[in-house]
């Protein structure tokens, strides 16, 4: 399923399985591009990494807050997006750290919280 079906799925319906439960869209903010480096708001779900000459650091919200949140995020410049704090469980597991997106442009990181750290679930 290509990227773009995820995020349109259950348009202004309702659905509730087990303890999720979707009144719309999957992420409902529109993309909020950093060109420095930044803390996450609480109302900001897809991020695009435009910062240039050297690697983006990201201030995650405490992931024992945020069970459950999903954040997406990109890079469009040739640097990495990293976490400010060791809190991202890379994809293919392991102990946390705060890899994000490697350096190349286009990268990206699905990202969701697991009450302990965040947890990339998919991307490059």
């Amino acid at each position: 399923m290509p990227l773009g079906d995820v995020w349109d799925v259950m348009k202004e319906q309702t659905v509730s399985v087990g303890a999720l439960k979707s009144l719309g869209a999957l992420f409902t903010t529109a993309p909020v591009t950093k060109t420095a480096d930044f803390t996450l708001a609480d109302t900001e779900t897809v991020i695009i990494n435009n910062k240039s000459g050297s690697a983006c650091v990201a201030t995650l919200p405490s992931a024992a807050l945020w069970s459950g949140r999903l954040l997406l995020m990109k890079t469009t410049q040739a640097q990495a997006l990293n976490s400010a704090s060791s809190n991202v469980v890379p994809k293919a597991g392991g102990a946390a750290g705060t890899a994000i997106a490697t350096g190349t442009a286009g990268n990206w990181a699905l990202l969701v919280s697991d009450g302990t750290n965040w947890v990339i679930m998919a991307g490059t």
